[in-house]
């Protein structure tokens, strides 16, 4: 039988703490009873280092699997997805200590911890994300070299300062491989969860079906303006046009129904439904920066162009991807904030498809529509007397009443409080029943502005829906119902539209908008936003055609042995330097806390006469104190002993004692008699 290996108290408390730093960001996507498994795994790991608890036999360790994989297929029904595979990776991690046996044992939990660290990168790639990966990455790495000192729990913070030295010098390394290696894109992509009690935009609306909406303070995506930034009320980021409904739900309109031409992609000719699209005046040039959303849908301003490979215009004038968006994605677009759209005429297919209804469905809706149609002069009038009565009579919450069967009778008649999908998709309801084509379209409203580099952060919180209308002679035109009930909304965010309570529900504590009566914190949130942006334009989104343009700079070609030669040649330097560094630090001498007592002691004998020789051994000079000097020589000795049992038996306790003793050396007694006589 192998003897049992002892894991250094070093290595084993700062693998408590690394282990700690990698649940910490999984917190929110873990079970509960996961956190009190992983307490009662290191209470047992601590009590076994202290020699008061056996290591768990073969039963207790597959009765706790057991148990932790049953508590894993209760919590996510299924075991294989990203999140179960990582709580069962984590649930690795965490068992494993009750195992830590052999040094191997301790590397092995040591090498899946750098794993669960890479695990983060699945959900955030953030600069804050990435600083708190390399931070454990760090403690771990101490774990390690712990691992390999004996005498390391004597100087915790050294191995942690080595190990961020060893971090530090792969840095160059790692920067240059970087900018060299194929850029092919991720090797996984994470599926967002869909919940319809988040903020966000899905590919199907149905108000009515929960009643709280819990906002997500996520991005996005940043938009970057060629010149000033619009208005609020132009900001409206188009990224789905709803046309059908059951009388519950909406969803878009199926491509296969525009017969062959949903799509005008950007490398082919303009297609001929293109010139339903008149603008006036000069384009407004933008960039974006959009999250990875494992959807084919884009965001733009109206009447968008893009540039670049893969992009499309669609039929109902919005752009998507050629395939989902499952890395962040930078795009170029050019929109015309002045422009019509269809003013001459709607096709009766579209015609047909933006005015139909189910018959049975919210029926008390249609008769009223068809009611104010019949007395309305003309459709102006008749939108200005729905929008008047939202007016008047609703309310803007996160919190609106579950609604019935008929969701929208409902909503109009009844309960008469919810947020921009219920005003919406009542105000297209009530469009169609009078006569007039009409459509919902989701997206995003507003942003945040960041003076400092004048760009917009979009945050899900943010995500709309309007209204757009077809009338005779104007094409189609936005009406936002939500305006006319919180006009706040349109102009100063979702904020500034809801009531104090409402307020608690937004999941945004470090939105800017927290911090704009305080100039420091401000100005802080402001400089962090700038590096987030930063990070992801230039490293995040740092994809084959930067590469190929960086490279080009750096080499003037790009061939395999100029490549190699970057590469060899950063590694040369890098070693060099260390080398470098490791051989001047070798020939300067290294003192330690006993090192600095004992020169203090020699300075105190030095002031009262006894000064060490050259060369002079302390046991030497202990015998010259004891001649020179008998009233110290007690004193010294006991300096001279604690010294030697710190430095050549690693005695943690005689370091305090030499600390203490030299801290407080004995009164002068001779020098005072000498000082007497003089004054006699």
């Amino acid at each position: 039988m192998m003897p049992l290996f002892q894991i250094p108290r070093n290595t084993l408390l700062w693998l408590l703490g690394a282990q700690t730093l990698l649940i910490i960001p999984h917190l929110s996507r873990l079970p509960i009873w996961m956190l009190l498994a992983w307490f009662i795994v290191v209470v047992w790991r601590v009590q076994i280092f202290r020699g008061r608890w056996p290591f768990p036999n073969r039963w207790i360790k597959g009765l706790i699997v057991a148990l932790c994989i049953m508590g894993l297929f209760s919590e996510y029904g299924r075991f294989f997805g990203i999140e179960p595979m990582i709580g069962l990776l984590i649930t690795a991690f965490l068992l494993k200590l009750l195992e830590m046996r052999q040094k191997r044992d301790a590397l092995i939990v040591i090498f899946l911890g750098y794993f669960v660290a890479a695990t983060q990168f699945l959900f955030s790639a953030t600069l804050v994300a990435t600083t708190y990966v390399v931070l454990t990455i760090t403690t771990l790495t101490t774990a390690l070299l712990g691992l390999h000192q004996s005498a390391g729990h004597r100087y915790p913070w050294r191995s942690f300062k080595f190990a961020g030295m060893l971090v530090a010098q792969s840095l160059p390394l790692m920067l240059v491989l970087f900018v060299v290696m194929p850029r092919i894109g991720s090797l996984w992509a994470v599926p967002q969860q869909q919940h319809s009690a988040r903020s966000g935009v899905n590919d199907s609306m149905s108000p009515g079906d929960f009643s709280n909406l819990v906002q997500d303070n996520a991005t996005a995506f940043r938009v970057t303006f060629d010149g000033a930034v619009p208005a609020p009320r132009f900001l409206y980021w188009r990224g789905l046009v709803f046309s059908e409904f059951d009388g519950r739900r909406w969803t878009q309109t199926e491509f296969s129904s525009f017969r062959g031409e949903a799509i005008n992609w950007t490398t082919e000719e303009p297609k001929p439904w293109r010139r339903l699209i008149k603008v006036q005046g000069e384009p407004l040039g933008y960039e974006i920066i959009l999250e990875p959303t494992q959807q084919p849908w884009l965001y733009a301003l109206a009447t968008p162009t893009a540039k670049g490979d893969g992009i499309g215009l669609t039929r109902d004038f919005r752009l998507v991807y050629r395939r989902p968006v499952r890395n962040r994605y930078q795009y170029e677009v050019e929109s015309h904030l002045n422009y019509s759209i269809a003013s001459e005429g709607l096709s009766p297919r579209i015609r047909q498809r933006e005015l139909s209804l189910p018959e049975n469905a919210n029926p008390r809706s249609q008769q009223q529509a068809r009611q104010w149609m019949a007395d309305a002069s003309n459709p102006r009038d008749y939108i200005e007397r729905v929008l008047d009565y939202f007016n008047r009579e609703f309310i803007y919450t996160l919190e609106p009443p579950l609604l019935g069967q008929h969701p929208v009778d409902d909503f109009l008649w009844q309960s008469k409080r919810g947020f921009c999908e219920h005003f919406s998709s009542a105000f297209v309801v009530m469009m169609r029943a009078a006569g007039i084509p009409a459509r919902i379209v989701v997206g995003y409203q507003g942003g945040e502005l960041n003076p400092l580099k004048n760009f917009l952060v979009v945050k899900q919180a943010d995500a709309h829906a309007w209204s757009e209308v077809w009338l005779a002679g104007e094409g189609w035109v936005r009406v936002d119902p939500t305006a006319a009930v919180a006009p706040q909304r349109i102009e100063s965010g979702l904020g500034g539209a809801l009531s104090p309570a409402d307020r608690n529900l937004l999941d945004n504590p470090f939105s800017l908008e927290n911090y704009r009566g305080i100039p420091l914190f401000s100005l802080i949130a402001l400089r962090l936003e700038v590096l987030e942006y930063d990070w992801h334009r230039w490293v995040m989104n740092y994809d084959q055609d930067k590469q190929r343009g960086l490279l080009r700079n750096i080499l003037g070609a790009i061939e395999a042995w100029r490549i190699a030669a970057l590469v060899l040649g950063t590694g040369t330097v890098v070693f060099a330097l260390v080398g470098a560094s490791l051989l001047l630090s070798g020939l300067k001498p290294r003192r330690g806390a006993a090192d600095t007592a004992y020169r203090r002691f020699l300075r105190v004998l030095k002031r009262r006469g006894v000064e060490r020789g050259m060369g002079e051994g302390p046991r030497t000079l202990l015998a010259r104190v004891g001649e020179q000097r008998p009233d110290l020589a007690s004193w010294a000795g006991r300096v001279t002993d604690s010294y030697e049992r710190c430095v050549y038996a690693g005695d943690d306790g005689a370091l305090v004692r030499l600390k203490a003793l030299v801290a407080r050396p004995p009164r002068d007694r001779k020098g005072e008699r000498k000082s007497l006589v003089a004054n006699l």
